[in-house]
């Protein structure tokens, strides 16, 4: 195996991890109603998919003596520091979404009046790292070689967390101005509104989302309204994208060879003709 066959295999595992922790999510997003505590720990989980697992994204490999010792050319040794670079500014990023978060939570049950200040805090840093992600998502995806499962599992993974994303801005606007959503009475009266309606955020974020509008969303206020255009628009951009870069790759492999080896050839200087001397 070689090392870009190596790097290849674990970008798709990463593609399909976030995958399936993000259907799980929303498998159990009913019985997150019971317990909506658990909201961050699923947006925790997320963000940390991308910081904590292996893949060419982010790269620190995990990989074999035979692959970690080969030779590298010089192109891909540059675009490899870069790589890892970005793999450390997401790592950091985690640590301090999740170092807000639980301040966040605890200012909500403590003091309100500082978890108001802090929400403007929270979704900046939140937006910074869930779009860093799905920055670096993409990028991944247009590097594919060929159109295959792994990069539809990629593509949906990509898709879902604009709505995680969505979920989380929705619900530090309902700490900043819950004038804005139209609340109906929940078992959780004891929660702050922003803890006891996570999970309501995250299926009307979803809502928007799918351009489907969800009922939490006050239609006379600016604040929701101006959320739920921009979770669209994101979602119809990546969809757009993806359709113009990513559908139109080839399906197999020896087509890229071909495609490679059809350019090396027009590329290659045309030999020239000697005339003949009788």
């Amino acid at each position: 195996m070689t090392v870009v066959s190596s790097l290849l295999r674990q970008r798709h595992n990463f593609y399909r991890v976030l995958l399936i922790v993000e259907v799980l999510a929303l498998i159990g997003l009913r019985p997150l109603q019971q317990a909506p505590q658990l909201v961050s720990v699923v947006y925790l989980l997320i963000g940390g998919v991308p910081a904590l697992l292996d893949s060419p994204l982010l790269p620190q490999n995990r990989l074999s003596p035979q692959l970690r010792n080969a030779v590298i050319p010089q192109k891909d040794h540059h675009h490899l520091q870069r790589a890892i670079r970005r793999r450390r500014w997401l790592q950091y990023g985690w640590l301090g979404a999740a170092g807000v978060e639980v301040l966040w939570q605890l200012s909500l049950l403590v003091l309100p009046v500082v978890a108001v200040q802090l929400s403007v805090l929270h979704v900046a840093v939140w937006l910074a790292l869930m779009l860093y992600v799905l920055w670096s998502l993409m990028g991944a995806l247009a590097e594919e070689p060929v159109f295959n499962g792994a990069l539809l599992m990629g593509a949906a993974a990509g898709y879902l967390l604009i709505g995680f994303t969505g979920g989380i801005v929705l619900n530090s606007l309902l700490a900043l101005d819950p004038a804005a959503f139209s609340l109906s009475g929940t078992a959780h009266t004891h929660l702050p509104a922003a803890i006891g309606y996570a999970p309501e955020m995250l299926g009307a974020a979803f809502g928007s989302l799918t351009t489907l509008g969800s009922s939490v969303l006050n239609e006379k206020s600016l604040t929701s309204v101006s959320a739920s255009v921009g979770i669209t628009v994101v979602g119809q951009l990546y969809v757009a994208i993806l359709i113009a870069g990513v559908l139109g790759k080839p399906r197999h492999i020896a087509a890229v060879r071909k495609a490679a080896h059809t350019t090396r050839r027009s590329q290659a200087p045309s030999p020239k003709l000697h005339r003949i001397r009788r």
